[in-house]
């Protein structure tokens, strides 16, 4: 796994939160709500960089794209990114419009892509070729 890729900036709350510890923000102080999750704040001091959170905010797909459920590209690139490595294969059993075969092209992986239905398959096939010389161009620089 490639947490360091996935990575996002600590932001300006920990500068001043940080410098204001309290009692429970030095020891694993589990969430009131129950949830089961906890935190130990004092971890953060010196930290640039952070794991996100278990919840990730992507924008929504607008546009239909000729398929009733179409994603961002954005929710396989964080995958791809975490879980992968350039040249590595990327399988989406489950093609669709091909969402997942672009990101995998975007990002220099193999890509693999299994669809039943003929309808999707052609459209995910039209997207995938769409996008597809501008990354053999960029591979044979």
């Amino acid at each position: 796994m490639n947490q360091e890729v996935v990575m996002v900036p600590t932001g300006d709350w920990a500068k001043t939160r940080l410098l204001r510890l309290g009692d429970n923000d030095k020891i694993r102080f589990d969430s009131q709500v129950g949830s089961g999750f906890g935190k130990n704040i004092a971890n953060w001091v010196g930290r640039e960089m952070a794991y996100p959170t278990n919840v990730i905010h992507l924008p929504t797909e607008c546009s239909n794209k000729n398929h009733s459920a179409a994603f961002p590209k954005s929710l396989p690139l964080w995958f791809i990114k975490l879980f992968s490595d350039e040249e590595d294969l990327v399988l989406d059993p489950f093609l669709g419009s091909g969402t997942t075969c672009i990101a995998a092209c975007e990002l220099n992986r193999n890509y693999l892509g299994i669809e039943i239905k003929e309808e999707y398959y052609q459209v995910a096939l039209t997207n995938i070729e769409a996008i597809k010389p501008m990354y053999i161009q960029k591979s044979l620089l």
